[in-house]
């Protein structure tokens, strides 16, 4: 089980954003950053097609999964992405 499903900020989200969340998570094992913004590109594409998009604090968790799963290299280039966020 990933750990991301028990996240509390997880909890009041949309089922929807809840379940995109989940599945790139799920699909980002051993992904670099610049494999995974195309999938988040995507994901996003999706949301704004049904007049949704994702808040800060939805966007900050996106990250925190990205890093979590991130090596030492990716993360200092995720975290200069969030910086732009």
């Amino acid at each position: 089980m990933n750990q991301f499903e028990n996240d509390p900020r997880l909890k009041n989200l949309m089922p929807l954003k809840r379940q995109i969340i989940l599945e790139l998570a799920n699909g980002s094992h051993n992904a670099t950053m610049e494999q995974m913004l195309p999938q988040i590109m995507q994901l996003n594409r999706e949301l704004q097609k049904r007049n949704l998009s994702f808040s800060k604090e939805e966007s900050n968790l996106i990250m925190d999964i990205m890093m979590e799963q991130a090596s030492p290299a990716e993360r200092q280039k995720i975290a200069m992405f969030r910086n732009f966020l």
